[in-house]
């Protein structure tokens, strides 16, 4: 597979309001069994453990940095994913987000073997990333909603699904794979990462698709629009400080790579994901 992928089909992955929720959910549960069976051991590293060994001190810093954020992430949520099948109000939806869970766990695999076997040492500590700690919060609400009727699990469903696919895969994730391409991808460098990101990001287009279509709908009602604006707004100060961070790797302040922007990026992706879910440009 190549290792290239480009910002024009990023975001063509949000399905038809054609057809109802419980059969979208259902199409792309069976799009997860047919297509999402790609195995996290079986990418070759061979090449990425050559340009790792090749890079100058500066580019390991940033790399070790970059893909700890990532496996952070894919860790933190493969762990706390259950509400959200949980909440899922019905067999369908439930089948689909039950996919998710499978694949965040297979996205965390690969982020810990590539740690393993192309840096040869473990993750590094103090990566900030203050959405993916609100996790916690999120869960117990979640939780507690399910307990609830059927307008309080509708609620604690459209702000988890903002929160997740909405903000931490549909804006965060997706603007790392641009930095992957732009910085390594582009170059012709680090294939296996490439090979990864790309099965991840068709994993998370299902995901994020699904997110998308479903808080469009939400949004119809005020009372969710207004929250799910609310969140994005709320969240924004926070996902910027994944890219304004200094990047420290055991004590050394590395310096990042000018090809990043990673805040330009980040905000233009935040707008995209507005206008996904409300129709119409939107001021940030």
């Amino acid at each position: 597979m190549s290792s290239h992928f480009h910002q024009d089909t990023t975001d063509e992955f949000i399905p038809s309001l054609d057809k109802t929720t419980d059969e979208v959910a259902w199409d792309l549960y069976r799009k997860a069994i047919r297509f999402g069976n790609w195995d996290p051991a079986a990418i070759d590293l061979s090449q990425d453990k050559q340009d790792f060994a090749a890079f100058d001190e500066d580019l390991k810093g940033y790399l070790i940095h970059f893909c700890t954020g990532f496996l952070d992430a894919e860790e933190n949520v493969a762990l706390k994913f259950c509400p959200w099948i949980m909440l899922g109000s019905s067999t369908e939806q439930q089948a689909f987000l039950s996919t998710q869970l499978l694949e965040e766990f297979k996205h965390t695999e690969f982020f810990m073997r590539y740690f393993k076997e192309v840096f040869g040492r473990e993750r590094i500590s103090g990566v900030q990333n203050i959405v993916q700690q609100k996790l916690d919060e999120r869960v117990k609400k979640m939780l507690a909603a399910l307990e609830q009727g059927p307008e309080e699990r509708e609620a604690a469903l459209v702000e988890g699904l903002t929160h997740y696919q909405g903000i931490i895969e549909g804006v965060q994730a997706m603007t790392g794979y641009d930095v992957y391409e732009a910085v390594f991808g582009s170059k012709g460098l680090l294939p296996g990462l490439g090979e990864g990101f790309a099965r991840i990001k068709e994993d998370e287009g299902r995901h994020v698709g699904f997110g998308l279509r479903m808080l469009k709908l939400f949004a119809r009602n005020p009372a969710h629009a207004r929250r799910i604006r609310a969140l994005y707004d709320e969240y924004l100060p926070h996902i910027l400080i994944r890219y304004d961070q200094p990047v420290v790797v055991d004590g050394r302040e590395y310096p990042t790579p000018p090809e990043v922007r990673g805040r330009e990026r980040l905000t233009k992706m935040f707008e995209r994901r507005l206008r996904d879910i409300f129709g119409k440009p939107v001021s940030v």
